[in-house]
């Protein structure tokens, strides 16, 4: 089906105006009306946007406690888990955190669930290994804002829980020692499209500064791996596909001058890999188009510990079977895509010529579980309507598994 362009119009003497104010060409100014920019200083902010204009990390709900509560534990030498989440977001928060406690030489690991035989976010089950593991402090990144059986297990257990998580918060909190989230109920930060890598870098900031007496700017090896972890940073806001707009556009924008002096090992490597080494800058479109797939893919094929350990390695050799391999997963993920693409096109068209559905339930056996939300969503834009597809065991010892897109104004979450 074709595109459905809709055009917001314009009073053309309003953006001749504003380029003029602005001394910039005119359609470049008609974007910024169109993006809802109107207002000088926010247009400026927006060409202009530099790393100081971030905000300071303190103001992010609930971070002192966190980041405390941290410092005490790696003080302490008490054992700490990371427990991220399986997409490229997930994989970039937990390399950050991991790599900035081991920094500190804290008594860290991490977990992030296999997407192909573990649930979403905290699981009771893996709480309960981990703390027969004897780790005594749990912090999610990417997750467990609606974990609140989890939180009340960890609580029984003795495991202290933090929550770093952007996700939508529901009516009920979970009960941690700190939840550190940009739209925290009653908080009113500014922004609240960061990432979970966003917030995940802030918190490392915001413990650099505590360990610096407080002071807003930091030196030494601290402000060398803040200026890596912005990279890695830059990799999950990216990828999560938030808004590149306001503390998002000010880290990418300068991140992505940093990304081939400043940026890990193994993100080095993958660049290489990805032949985007040959290119003066890295853009956000080579982020969304081939370094994020790279790591998706680990994650979508079962495997997102390697995309951590890619982002956290010390090792040339390794960095460099890494990055080969994540390129040659996402190979596999996509011809595994393109196959299901097929089939569920087949299956839309059927529908859809039977009957003008107003969405669509697409279905099959053994579909695989970590491309279809994918599927979903190209279903969702080519054929302009929701999607849900779902796939079966075919053994039938397993319960259907299935991932819906929107596409419109219909809120899939709410429905």
């Amino acid at each position: 089906m074709a595109k459905r362009w809709i055009f917001r119009a314009h009073d053309s003497s309003s953006f001749l105006q504003f380029a003029s104010q602005l001394k910039i060409d005119p359609v470049v100014s008609q974007l910024l009306l169109s993006r809802g920019i109107s207002q000088i200083d926010a247009a400026r902010l927006f060409l202009e946007c530099k790393f100081s204009d971030l905000r300071d990390p303190q103001e992010l709900p609930g971070i002192d406690v966190a980041a405390q509560r941290i410092l005490r534990a790696v003080r302490d030498r008490e054992p700490i888990v990371i427990y991220g989440d399986y997409d490229a977001d997930g994989m970039c928060a937990t390399a950050i955190l991991e790599s900035f406690l081991k920094m500190l030489g804290a008594d860290v690991t991490y977990y992030v669930p296999n997407r192909l035989e573990d649930a979403y976010g905290l699981s009771c089950e893996s709480i309960t290994r981990l703390a027969s593991l004897g780790r005594k402090l749990l912090v999610t990144v990417d997750c467990g804002i609606g974990s609140i059986r989890e939180a009340q297990l960890c609580r029984e257990l003795g495991l202290d829980l933090i929550v770093t998580d952007h996700h939508t918060c529901g009516d009920t909190l979970p009960d941690a020692v700190a939840i550190v989230h940009p739209k925290l109920p009653n908080a009113h930060y500014p922004f609240a499209g960061l990432c979970g890598a966003g917030v995940a870098f802030k918190l490392a900031w915001r413990m650099s500064q505590i360990l610096a007496d407080n002071k807003a700017k930091v030196a030494g090896q601290h402000r060398d791996f803040l200026l890596m972890a912005m990279t890695i940073a830059t990799i999950g806001t990216v990828a999560d596909v938030v808004p590149l707009v306001d503390e998002n556009r000010i880290l990418v924008r300068t991140a992505l001058q940093l990304m081939t002096k400043h940026g890990p090992l193994g993100l080095k490597e993958l660049i290489r890999v990805t032949k985007l080494d040959a290119k003066q800058a890295i853009s956000a479109e080579d982020i969304a188009f081939s370094l994020a797939p790279r790591l998706n893919a680990a994650g979508r094929l079962g495997q997102a510990q390697l995309g951590v350990e890619l982002l956290t390695t010390q090792d040339p050799e390794r960095a460099t079977a890494l990055a080969q391999y994540l390129d040659r997963l996402n190979a596999d993920r996509d011809s595994i895509e393109r196959s299901i693409t097929l089939a569920a096109s087949k299956q839309a068209k059927e529908q859809l010529e039977a009957a003008a559905e107003p969405a669509l339930v697409l279905h099959s056996h053994g579909w695989h579980l970590g491309v279809i939300g994918i599927v979903a969503g190209r279903m969702a834009e080519r054929f302009h309507r929701p999607v849900v597809i779902i796939s079966s065991d075919p053994m039938g010892q397993k319960p259907a598994t299935g991932s819906g897109r929107s596409a419109g104004v219909v809120d899939l979450h709410s429905a």
